[in-house]
């Protein structure tokens, strides 16, 4: 039986005379715990209304709380063991943190002033995507990786207070704003991050939570790579925009969204075959810890410039393949 927790809300446990798993509601996942023999043998954690702690015991705990989060509960779970975290004799747990740089610019496009209104209330989303090609034209550039970019229709976006911009007053301030609701539109582009050492996520044991549990601690700066990489991001808004004639909204050049913008969090607990520069195998195994999985975020190498979604179910439906594998062969 294993234990499995993919936010700090709910935790997975094994019901040992059913042999299923059951849903532990409202739990706030501390460390995991191990064994004489440095393996995983459960997990610590807190009820969010009583504040009591509990814990249940596993033969294997697979992590998939997000980058961020595994990466703190991975850095609490210390031991005589592992004094600097589970599996974190390499001190590579919470180290090469990388997320996509991104930033905004709005413009009206001219074909699309006076046409239908749609009602846009409900969940949205849906855009159009340009893929990376920036090295496909064989130009030399100044920086390594590169970028794609993500082009929304907008209507009323809170974040986007044009209307409030707009000259006029009354049924004619009402008519200009109805004709240039459908035309507004969005350019995001996604960019690579370089993943450096320098760049993590520790724990600190002075300011602790609720639960007496460390918080963790962020320390993050955006590298020389990233900002010539954004000049010609800029430089492709700027030109799609020029070339469709819009009605470009006042950005400032060469700002970059606040970082954790993306949400796209990467490589504090990365996968490789060296376990100096790694802590998870290519099945998102540790290396030092074999009965421990790790499926987010955390195990990439790099942020790309892609949304992870479906490669963080791919990784973990390989590692829930050969996790399974492993367990009838009894290497765990």
């Amino acid at each position: 039986m294993g234990a499995f927790f993919n936010s700090s809300d709910f935790l997975l446990e094994p019901a040992y005379k059913t042999g299923r798993l059951q849903i532990i509601d409202n739990a706030v996942v501390a460390r995991v715990l191990v064994d004489h023999a440095g393996l995983a043998n459960g997990v610590q954690y807190f009820d969010r209304h009583t504040k009591e702690e509990h814990r249940v015991k596993a033969r294997v705990v697979v992590v998939g709380a997000s980058c961020v989060d595994s990466t703190r509960i991975l850095l609490n779970s210390k031991s005589t063991i592992y004094p600097n975290g589970i599996g974190n004799s390499s001190d590579v747990i919470g180290r090469y943190l990388c997320e996509q740089i991104r930033f905004h610019i709005y413009a009206f496009m001219p074909e699309l002033i006076g046409g239908e209104v749609y009602d846009d209330s409900g969940i949205g989303g849906e855009h159009i995507y340009m893929p990376r090609y920036n090295h496909r034209d064989g130009r030399p550039r100044n920086y390594i990786r590169g970028f794609g970019m993500q082009f929304w229709g907008c209507g009323s976006q809170d974040a986007v207070p044009w209307a409030h911009t707009q000259p006029g007053f009354g049924a004619g301030l009402k008519r200009q704003i109805r004709s240039k609701y459908p035309a507004l539109v969005a350019l995001h582009p996604y960019g690579e991050t370089i993943g450096r050492a320098e760049n993590r996520i520790v724990v600190d044991e002075s300011n602790k939570d609720q639960y007496g549990v460390p918080r963790m601690r962020i320390e993050y700066a955006i590298g020389d790579n990233e900002h010539k990489m954004a000049e010609e991001m800029y430089d492709m808004c700027e030109e799609i925009l020029h070339a469709a004639k819009a009605e470009t909204l006042p950005y400032k050049r060469g700002a970059l969204d606040v970082a954790g913008s993306a949400i796209h969090e990467h490589g504090t607990c990365r996968m490789g075959d060296d376990p100096q520069l790694s802590a998870l195998n290519g099945f998102c195994q540790m290396h030092a810890v074999k009965n421990m999985f790790v499926v987010d975020g955390s195990a990439f190498t790099t942020a790309s410039e892609k949304n992870p979604t479906l490669t963080i179910l791919a990784l973990a439906w390989r590692a829930s393949d050969y996790l399974a594998g492993e367990m009838k062969r009894g290497n765990v």
